[in-house]
């Protein structure tokens, strides 16, 4: 599990996952965080401002859900 992703990043990878599931690019996503995802290869770049999330974004969701449903 990457600890340097932050609660607003570990909510937009949510929604991210969410778009990928329903096949639809996510867009509005700030800047900052999709920097910081794309760096971390969370997620990737498929258009003009719109982000799809990455193997490795949704294996780090189901980390942090297999961790809470643990603690």
């Amino acid at each position: 599990m990457d600890r340097r992703l932050t609660t607003e990043d570990i909510n937009w990878l949510c929604k991210m996952r969410i778009a990928r599931q329903e096949n639809l690019p996510l867009r509005g996503v700030p800047q900052s965080v999709a920097r910081r995802l794309t760096m971390l290869r969370c997620v990737e770049a498929v258009g003009q401002g719109q982000y799809s999330i990455t193997l490795r974004g949704r294996d780090e969701l189901v980390d942090r859900e297999l961790e809470n449903k643990f603690s």
